[in-house]
């Protein structure tokens, strides 16, 4: 009888030491990318996937946990909202690669969450990892010295620790890019406006800006009608400092020139720094007031004037590509 329970102890005790250890954490998920994440993100782990497959279709009492993570951070909209559906989302990514690449039986895996405050890529995960119930077990001796022998013939890659492997960080997921168009006002009055921006976390902001009219001004020097038309080059760098907040600092540097198409040249110059406020009321629509403490000069005079201070007010649409906030 003594015999006959020291091998059941000790079968429990193996069964428990094979199936425990075996967990697989895969992060450094996108920010904001749950359940529409590729499979390409599992394939690095394949191998130790397969392992915990393999022990679960062997020992059908064997169950595992997959949770999914995410972190804290806050999103524009929706704030914090978004982050249970994300961190549900990772996790249900990983039990559809178990179950339609590696055969796992659905029954066997028991979902769960975890959502944290701390921010960074390994709180942006999903994992899997075997457990066993004790209770589960309800085997005479002669099926215990059978599980036994299987156990003890069992191949060495199901008995291992899983080394758990980090996806590392990738320059994609901060940088992005933004197209913009709208109408700005100028020295010279109106005109419409194309901009591009790379991009660094939607934070921060190098930004290129051209404009051009496509209808004649009135410009008239020594009685002749010059028949100008406006143009626009310059730079900015935008910077929103909160999250919360769509509201950013700009500065930079503008060109403004009204060119007589007859020769080619500048009747009128404005050209200076500017610093100003960005608003995003909309997701895709940014309003921008900046100071323009510009020298203008005009045909016929020698040499600029520092006196030409005004408020420009730039309304573009925008559409961005790659990168997160």
């Amino acid at each position: 009888m003594t015999k006959r329970i020291l091998l059941v102890i000790g079968c429990l005790a193996l069964l428990t030491g094979v199936a425990a250890p075996q967990e697989v954490v895969i992060k450094d998920f996108p920010i904001g990318v749950a359940g529409s994440i590729g499979q390409d993100i599992f394939k690095p782990h394949r191998d130790e996937l397969k392992a915990i497959a393999d022990t679960l279709s062997k020992y059908p009492l064997v169950r595992a946990v997959i949770t999914g993570g995410a972190d804290g951070f806050r999103y524009r909209q929706s704030n914090d909202a978004k982050n249970p559906a994300l961190a549900l989302g990772r996790a249900h990514a990983l039990l559809n690669y178990m179950i339609r690449e590696l055969k796992v039986d659905s029954s066997q895996i028991i979902i769960r969450t975890e959502d944290v405050a701390a921010r960074g890529p390994e709180h942006r995960y999903a994992g899997i990892r075997i457990v066993r119930d004790l209770s589960d077990i309800d085997e005479d001796v002669a099926g215990l010295k059978s599980r036994l022998s299987d156990l003890e013939q069992r191949p060495a890659v199901e008995k291992h620790f899983t080394e758990v492997k980090e996806i590392p960080n990738i320059l994609k997921e901060n940088l992005g890019l933004q197209v913009s168009a709208g109408l700005s006002t100028s020295p010279f009055g109106g005109m419409p406006v194309l901009a591009g921006a790379l991009t660094w976390k939607r934070m921060i902001f190098l930004e290129g800006i051209v404009g051009h009219t496509f209808w004649n001004g009135e410009f008239v020097f020594t009685g002749v009608d010059l028949e100008t038309k406006r143009r626009m080059i310059g730079g900015h760098v935008v910077y929103y400092p909160r999250e919360d907040i769509p509201v950013g600092v700009v500065g930079g540097w503008l060109r403004v020139e009204e060119m007589a198409q007859d020769y080619y040249e500048y009747v009128r110059l404005s050209e200076g720094p500017v610093f100003g406020l960005r608003a995003s009321p909309l997701e895709f629509i940014s309003v921008t007031g900046a100071y323009n403490p510009s020298r203008h000069r005009e045909a016929g005079r020698a040499k600029a004037s520092a006196e030409n201070d005004q408020f420009l007010l730039y309304v573009t649409v925008h559409i961005g590509f790659g990168g997160a906030r």
